[in-house]
């Protein structure tokens, strides 16, 4: 769910620099580009949730729980987001 795809980057974003979960999520895999259309990465997918939601810079406001969450329970209510992909 999209929900939880935003709750989970939200809480990545607001964890210590040392975590190795959070130097995961910022890491950019090398090596040669395959052919044919480019794979969609998860954080893609966070983006365009976001965007969905209007959220412009959805690092900002992740990082201020006070903003972050009424844009939790807006995600919550849209059933577009709703859906697996």
């Amino acid at each position: 769910m999209a929900v939880v795809r935003l709750r989970w980057a939200s809480h990545v974003v607001q964890m210590d620099e040392n975590k190795s979960h959070k130097k995961i999520f910022w890491t950019k895999p090398g090596g040669q580009q395959g052919r044919g259309r480019s794979k969609s990465r998860w954080i893609d997918g966070v983006e365009e949730d976001a965007r969905k939601l209007g959220c412009r810079n959805w690092l900002v406001t992740a990082q201020d729980r006070d903003h972050w969450r009424p844009l939790l329970e807006e995600a919550k209510a849209q059933p577009g987001l709703l859906s697996r992909r």
